[in-house]
C-alpha cells in the first residue's frame, strides 16, 4: 500500500540539485529501477515553495506506479495542498513538528504521512507523544549530507531508540551498505541514504540502490534456532526454544533484562529469531562486540549462568 510505512527497506533521499548533476526525475527513476524501495523522500531545501511543488508533482507519478509512498522534506503546507504527496519529514523545529493530530485533522479523510527527525532519547521520546507514522534518529556515523549535522548516535545509541520506539525507526546518517545492513540489525525499519546514492548516470544509481536493497533484505530475514545458537553458545537450543514460548509474557521479558520488543517466534515447530532480538540477548547479556565468549565468561560481572537458571524456572 503506498500511503503506508509499515514496511522495511531502503528509504532514499532525493536531493536538489543533485550532486551529480542529473534531473531529480533521472534520479527517481534509476532509484526505482534498482529495486523495491520502503520510500522516496524530496529533500528540496533551496527551492522555493512554487519550485518545490513542480518537483515534487514530478516525481508523483514513478512514485505512484511504483507503489512507493512519496515524501517531502520540511514542507508540512505543500504536502497538505497535494493529494499527490503521501507525506511529510519534519526536522525539529520545522513548523508542524510537534503538532502532527493537527495536521492530520487538516488533511482530513485523506491519510497524510509524518516523519520526524530525533537525535538523541529525549527527542525521541517527545516525537513518540505525538504518533508519527515513523522516526528517524541519527546521525548515526558522521554525514557530509548537512553543514551542521548533530552529534553521532553511533550503532549503540541506534539500538538503544530502536528498543524504545513503538514507531518504526528509520536510521540516516553515514550509512554505507555495510552499515546499512548492521543498522537493520539492530532493529532499525528502514535505513534514509543521501549520498551512498549519489552517482553521475542512472545506471551506477540503480546499482547502488540495488545494492542497498539487497544488504537490507538480508540483514532483516530471521535466524534460524542452530544459527542463534552459534552465535550465543552460552545459551542452549532448548534455553533458546524456552525464552520464544514465554516472549510475549512482559514480566519475563523484564526478569530477563529484554526489552517489550523481543519477540523470537515458533512457526510449525522451528524457533526464528530476528535479527533485533539477538541483539537483544547479547545486549542482555552483556556481551561486547570485540569480545569472545570465553572473555566475557571470565568477566566478574557476566551472568549467563543466572540467565539460564531464569530460563530453566520458566516451565
Amino acid at each position: 500500500m503506498r500511503g503506508a510505512m509499515d514496511r522495511t527497506g531502503l528509504y532514499a533521499i532525493v536531493d536538489s540539485p543533485h550532486a551529480g548533476g542529473l534531473s531529480v526525475e533521472a534520479v527517481c527513476r534509476a532509484l526505482l529501477a534498482g529495486g523495491p524501495l520502503a520510500a522516496v523522500q524530496l529533500r528540496a531545501k533551496h527551492e522555493s515553495t512554487a519550485q518545490r511543488r513542480a518537483l515534487a508533482l514530478a516525481l508523483a507519478p514513478a512514485c505512484r506506479a511504483a507503489g512507493v509512498p512519496l515524501v517531502v522534506n520540511d514542507d508540512a503546507e505543500l504536502a497538505l495542498a497535494e493529494p499527490a504527496i503521501d507525506g511529510v519529514h519534519l526536522g525539529q523545529g520545522d513548523p508542524g513538528f510537534d503538532r502532527v493530530a493537527e495536521l492530520r485533522a487538516r488533511a482530513g479523510t485523506r491519510r497524510l504521512l509524518v516523519g520526524i527527525s530525533t537525535h538523541d532519547l529525549p527527542q525521541l521520546r517527545a516525537a513518540l507523544l505525538q504518533a508519527p507514522d515513523y522516526v528517524a534518529f541519527g546521525p548515526v556515523f558522521p554525514t557530509p549530507s548537512k553543514a551542521n549535522p548533530d552529534p553521532t548516535v553511533g550503532v549503540a545509541g541506534l539500538a538503544d531508540a530502536c528498543r524504545v520506539s513503538s514507531r518504526p525507526v528509520v536510521a540516516i546518517g553515514g550509512l554505507t551498505v555495510e552499515r546499512a545492513a548492521v543498522a537493520i540489525g539492530v532493529g532499525a525499519s528502514m535505513v534514509a541514504v543521501i549520498g551512498g546514492l549519489v552517482a553521475p548516470s542512472e545506471g551506477e544509481i540503480s546499482s547502488r540502490a540495488a545494492a542497498y536493497v539487497a544488504a537490507v533484505q538480508t540483514a532483516a530475514q530471521s535466524w534460524t534456532l542452530a544459527r542463534v545458537h552459534a552465535a550465543i553458545p552460552v545459551l542452549s537450543p532448548a534455553a533458546l526454544t524456552e525464552l520464544a514460548r514465554w516472549a510475549d509474557d512482559l514480566a519475563v521479558l523484564a526478569g530477563m533484562r529484554l526489552p517489550a520488543r523481543f519477540r523470537p517466534s515458533i512457526v510449525a515447530g522451528e524457533v526464528f529469531y530476528r535479527p533485533s532480538d539477538v541483539c537483544d540477548l547479547l545486549w542482555a547479556l552483556g556481551k561486547r562486540a570485540d569480545e569472545s565468549w570465553a572473555q566475557w565468561s571470565a568477566r566478574p560481572d557476566a551472568d549467563g549462568d543466572a540467565t539460564l537458571v531464569r530460563l530453566r524456572t520458566l516451565g
